[in-house]
């Protein structure tokens, strides 16, 4: 039997993907020690972060 898929937002989507594309960006400036890509990664990272939990937490008050 499979499993019911889960509804995801659109935007938590697209905040799953900033954290990860901010994270491989954050390594790579990290790597090439490029201070400037590091901290625009870090910047991808955190406003993926709050995307992905406030769509997150609206999901959760439609469904109450």
């Amino acid at each position: 039997m499979s499993k019911p898929k889960i509804r995801m937002p659109g935007a938590a989507r697209a905040g799953i993907g900033l954290l990860i594309a901010g994270g491989i960006t954050v390594g790579l400036g990290t790597f090439y020690e490029r201070g400037a890509v590091s901290l625009y990664g870090l910047a991808m990272v955190a406003g993926g972060f709050i995307l992905y939990m406030a769509a997150s937490i609206m999901a959760k008050r439609k469904m109450l």
